[in-house]
């Protein structure tokens, strides 16, 4: 709060996603941060709820509301998978 970040709090259950936390985190590491195929939300930090170890909450940077913008066109949603599909052979290659 002291910086004046706006931060998004993602709360995760490993029963629903166990691996959710370990990709995020992965893909916010310093080789794969810089790489500008990344077009990952980094990851400030993860961390575990105390009191129910099967439940963690990852604080990231917020950059839009959840809900907003929708796609417009045909090519927005092209553009939006072929970014996926780039982390997804970059994250392939490095394992």
């Amino acid at each position: 709060m002291s910086d004046g970040v706006r931060v998004l709090m993602k709360r995760i259950s490993k029963d629903d996603h166990p691996y959710e936390v370990e990709i995020a985190t992965f893909l916010s590491s310093k080789g794969l941060a810089s790489d500008p195929k990344n077009h990952c939300i980094p990851i400030y930090e993860a961390l575990t709820v105390p009191d129910d170890p099967e439940r963690n909450v990852i604080v990231m940077p917020l950059v839009r509301d959840f809900n907003r913008p929708r796609f417009q066109t045909v090519g927005e949603a092209v553009d939006f998978f072929g970014q996926f599909f780039e982390v997804f052979n970059l994250t392939k290659k490095l394992l």
